[in-house]
């Protein structure tokens, strides 16, 4: 009976989340989603029935019916497309708020992200001729259509999601859309066409290039030649081989080449960029973001990130905050990242994002100078304010779709809007920025207990408010191609303009300044801007309002059992294979299986090996059932000297934040197989901005003996061009190594269709076991870039020496 408890157990655990799970029919899309969020799926099904047309209309393809999945992963705004998982959407339900509630701009928050995430199922299952045979009639799946490698991927969802409302999507969007190739032609850091397509990591704008770029170029294609030719492009790449189908689809619907048309929209930026005066930046951040910005008692505070080579190479990148003083000098006060920046009595609050165990919620820190740090509070916090030492905060609820403002633990008020940013006036008033379906940007009063929306046009406003005499500062899209500082008076409710022909994020007024940022218009980066204070009455351009209103469609409640397992059960890839292991050769299948919700996967291989005539079966799975927890089985029958089955479990232990910037996280591993081996490990690792150091001790049974494990790394960024990695450990015997990266040239040049070369650089790596030398190489290395998004290459050549002695060294390597 013992011994069937865990078996009991683990069923019980099976059951319970599938019965924690639901499905709504509707007429085109099967919606999933975990219980409780019955009213957001109903809300999504009926929205997407609503704009499926238009993206069908958009691309020249109707991919049938489709599945979506609701999840719910905290405070993550994100969307998925999987063609091959039987065209299946993932919807996370968390709006987009703070920083990407600018840069990823919803008037609605669904519609945005069911329009972006189907026009992507719409276009990548268009795939006709012989792509289609081999695709789906040899493979039985939607990975190899040739629309995977079009340089459109998300420059056709970008346009689709913009042509929902006029503050909708990111072509919309005067920081982040066509007026950032405008302001990056001014400071001479337009990107080539190769340069887009497979840089991204190394560069500030990081996939700005690959979407906003794209996108913006595909608008000028849209725009110059009709929507009907860029459907006939689809249609040509969607029936030819890859990589030469793009280049023979352009000439077909344009007349001309991709790269040489991409010359022409960068001329025409040129010329428009010419509108776009040079204005005071006070300070720039090279190759860096900025991602909020407040005002202290003598300048601005503001925080951002640079990035360079090593983020590509392993993601290190240098933050901080960083203090200026009107009169030029500037201070770097912590290297701590942060979403959202509040001042107090000399003190630094702020927001960061966190993950554990697939979850993300947000950290409230409290940070006095120079050295002193304190965790405050965590959860799924979009907005805080701080009021004589004490916290308040907004706590969204993504189920209900209500916003809770707390006072230290006290509740003050529900309000159906999602809180942005929050200020807090000397008589305990609450100035609230907000938005909601319809309204990206609102603000709001909150005094005496009275809750008053002050204004709520559907103009797209900025990430963040200010407050100055009287007045609440904004920066807002109110005239095209710009994003410009306002004001709007609390009592006459009458509208200031602040700035005029600049693109702001935010803005703060201090004395008699305007300071705010937005891309430098001088370097790659962005940057502070100082305005001369000017206040000049405003009046907003009336425009219709967002009126959407998804269609209400019938719909039927599905056996979520039943169609949770046919789904699993159904290959989303079939392949036939072939393999020799040097004596005989053996023919198999193999098929890939995937579940609804990306939690589940599965492999199976069933072989026959010709000489011995003999059947073999192979099979893995890897899930998901708690969040943070995975299980993995292996079964292998028909092959000798290999375990019939093994089992692995793993999972994150816990997190401790030791400032802002720094996370120690415990995780637990253990696998076992039938012939009597198991290996257990508790992996243990410290990250920080530009270094990371892991440690995992354990132990390894195997034939009755029980031999200890352990190893240790450590990975640093000295400067962002250089890398450093170290490792000592024991496995059988004790090992060690080291290796290093240094960058010496940028290249930047390639060929749209293939290729595209990122920098030149010298490395060296050396590794042996116990107190003996076995390998040591110095090599020259360059960073090769795919065009296509098949990732980075790094062959090095140099000299090696080993115990045979010196020879020539050649690597195709992941890293440099």
């Amino acid at each position: 009976m013992r011994k069937s408890l865990p078996f009991f157990a683990i069923i019980t655990l099976i059951t319970a989340t599938l019965m924690a799970n639901c499905v709504l029919e509707f007429p085109n899309a099967d919606i999933y989603y975990p219980e409780g969020y019955e009213e957001v799926a109903v809300n999504v099904g009926n929205t997407f029935e609503s704009i499926r047309s238009k993206a069908i209309e958009l691309i020249g393809n109707d991919p049938g019916r489709i599945n979506i999945v609701l999840a719910d992963f905290g405070a993550n705004t994100n969307g998925l497309a999987q063609p091959h998982n039987h065209k299946t959407i993932q919807i996370f339900v968390w709006p987009a708020d703070t920083m990407l509630s600018t840069r990823m701009n919803g008037s609605n928050h669904y519609r945005l992200l069911l329009m972006h995430e189907f026009t992507h199922i719409a276009h990548l299952t268009y795939t006709t001729g012989f792509p289609a045979f081999v695709s789906r009639v040899i493979f039985g799946t939607e990975m190899l259509s040739p629309q995977q490698l079009s340089p459109f991927v998300e420059g056709v969802t970008l346009f689709a999601e913009s042509s929902n409302f006029f503050s909708e999507g990111r072509l919309n969007n005067p920081m982040w859309g066509r007026e950032m190739t405008y302001q990056n032609s001014k400071s001479n850091s337009f990107p080539g066409l190769d340069y887009a397509l497979s840089v991204s990591g190394k560069d500030y704008r990081g996939g700005a290039l690959y979407y906003n770029y794209l996108a913006t170029f595909y608008d000028y294609l849209v725009k110059r030649f009709g929507i009907e030719s860029v459907k006939q492009f689809h249609k040509e790449v969607s029936g030819r081989l890859p990589i030469i189908g793009p280049i023979n689809a352009s000439r077909i619907a344009f007349g001309e080449t991709l790269d040489n048309l991409y010359l022409d929209w960068k001329e025409e930026t040129e010329l428009r960029a010419t509108k776009y005066a040079t204005l005071t930046e006070v300070r720039t951040i090279e190759n860096g973001q900025i991602y909020d910005i407040a005002k202290t008692a003598n300048g601005v505070i503001f925080s951002y990130s640079i990035f360079g080579e090593a983020t590509s190479w392993n993601g290190s990148v240098e933050r901080g905050i960083e203090e200026y003083v009107d009169g030029g000098f500037s201070r770097r006060l912590s290297d701590f990242g942060a979403l959202t920046l509040k001042w107090h009595e000399g003190n630094i609050y702020l927001m960061t994002s966190v993950t554990e165990r697939n979850t993300t919620s947000r950290e409230i820190w409290s940070h006095k100078l120079p050295l002193s740090v304190r965790l405050l509070d965590k959860g799924m916090i979009t907005a805080f304010e701080i009021y004589n030492g004490r916290l308040i905060k907004a706590v969204y609820d993504a189920k209900t779709e209500i916003s809770t403002i707390f006072f230290d633990e006290m509740q003050l008020i529900r309000i159906p809007w999602v809180v942005k940013d929050m200020l807090i006036l000397e008589d305990g008033s609450l100035i609230m920025m907000l938005s909601s379906s319809g309204i990206n940007g609102a603000i709001a009063t909150f005094k005496e207990g009275e809750f008053r929306v002050i204004l709520d046009d559907p103009y797209l406003k900025g990430r963040g408010i200010d407050y100055y005499e009287g007045k609440v500062v904004f920066t807002a899209a109110y005239e095209e191609g710009f994003m410009d500082a306002f004001a709007v008076d609390l009592e006459s409710l009458q509208i200031s303009r602040l700035t005029h022909g600049a693109n702001l994020e935010k803005a703060v007024v201090l004395d008699s300044k305007v300071y705010g940022f937005g891309h430098s218009r001088r370097e790659k980066g962005m940057s502070v801007f100082a305005f001369d204070f000017e206040s000049t009455p405003y009046v907003v351009t009336a425009v219709e309002s967002d009126d959407f209103e998804p269609l209400q469609v019938e719909y039927t409640v599905g056996d979520y059992l039943k169609k949770s397992f046919l789904h699993f059960l159904n290959p989303v890839l079939r392949a036939p294979f072939v393999s020799y292991d040097g004596e005989n050769i053996s023919l198999g299948l193999l098929t890939v299986h995937l579940s609804h919700d990306s939690k589940h996967s599965m492999e199976l291989k069933p072989l026959f090996t010709f000489g011995t005539n003999k059947l073999s079966f192979q099979g893995e799975y890897t899930g998901q059932f708690l969040e943070g927890v995975n299980v993995s089985l292996k079964v292998n029958l028909g092959t000798p000297n290999v375990p019939v089955a093994t089992a692995e479990l793993s999972s994150e232990l816990f997190q401790m934040p030791l400032n802002p910037s720094t996370r120690f996280r415990s995780y637990a591993h253990i696998g076992f197989d039938t012939s009597g081996g198991m290996t257990t490990s508790v992996p243990l690792s410290l990250k920080g901005n530009l270094f990371a150091i892991s440690l995992e001790p354990g132990i390894k049974l195997s034939d009755g003996e029980i031999t200890p494990l352990l190893s240790l790394d450590a990975g640093f960024a000295p400067t962002l061009g250089t890398s450093i990695n170290l490792g000592v450990g024991f496995f059988d015997d004790f090992y060690w190594y080291a290796n290093g990266a240094q960058l010496l040239y940028r290249i930047d040049w390639g060929w749209s269709p293939m290729f595209f070369l990122k920098e030149i650089g010298i490395g060296v790596e050396v590794s042996g076991t116990n107190t003996s030398l076995d390998h040591s190489a110095l090599y020259m290395f360059v960073n090769v870039g795919s065009t296509l998004g098949l990732g980075d290459v790094f062959p090095k050549i140099g000299i090696q020496h080993s115990d045979s002695g010196f020879g020539f060294y050649f690597e195709l390597d992941a890293k440099p």
